[in-house]
């Protein structure tokens, strides 16, 4: 007998983490933001948590580029955490976002998690890579538009987090399922990778319940 073809990791990836991407849709704020209601402290806190997330994220892919277990990935016209600064300071007036606007512990273990990751199995970044870049690259560019309409934003003004410059978003998409479908990785180490997104998004979750909905910037403990 043969043994079962492996799909690729990209396509398992989108069939192992649709039902929690759901999830993360109807979570905290992102109702409001896709209603094109949610206030702006409210948005910017959502910002700043997202923050830690790209910033330990890409730190961990520069350090480890040349890492086997991430052959072909390149962040080159990907990496959102100089854009996602640069939206900070613009919508909330100051290079002070990061102390006057509060972070969730949740946001703060994902950030832990992520260095772990750098320490020890630098290949299970890919699943935060899937999680995050196909997201920014295709509801993002939904989201571009939602928040320049709703806080009045003229070009890339305050929403650079969603604009990749000279790059296409579907080039970029196509460029990151090639680096995630193209090196062969046993079904274990695809197995690692699948349940690494799942526990992603549930992460999400997490931080995204703990945030505030209306424009008070206080945390909400999360049962």
């Amino acid at each position: 007998m043969h043994a079962t073809e492996q799909p690729p990791l990209s396509q398992r990836l989108r069939q192992v983490t649709a039902a929690h991407h759901a999830r993360v849709e109807r979570s905290g704020p992102m109702p409001a933001l896709l209603r094109g209601e949610l206030g702006l402290t409210a948005y910017c806190t959502l910002l700043r948590n997202l923050h830690p997330i790209y910033r330990d994220l890409e730190a961990a892919l520069a350090r480890h580029a040349a890492h086997p277990g991430l052959t072909g990935l390149d962040i080159d016209g990907l990496a959102r955490c100089a854009a996602l600064e640069a939206d900070l300071r613009t919508l909330h007036g100051s290079d002070g976002w990061a102390d006057a606007l509060p972070l969730a512990d949740a946001a703060a273990d994902y950030a832990a998690r992520l260095r772990e990751l750098s320490a020890s199995r630098p290949e299970l970044l890919l699943a935060h890579v899937y999680v995050r870049y196909l997201g920014d690259l295709q509801g993002g560019q939904i989201l571009q538009r939602i928040v320049a309409r709703c806080f009045a934003l003229d070009g890339e003004t305050g929403t650079r987090f969603y604009h990749f410059g000279a790059h296409a978003p579907a080039e970029l998409s196509a460029r990151l399922r090639a680096a995630l479908d193209g090196p062969s990785r046993d079904d274990a180490t695809q197995a690692d990778i699948a349940g690494e997104a799942e526990a992603a998004f549930l992460r999400h979750v997490d931080i995204f319940e703990a945030l505030p909905v209306g424009d008070a910037a206080a945390l909400r403990a999360v049962d």
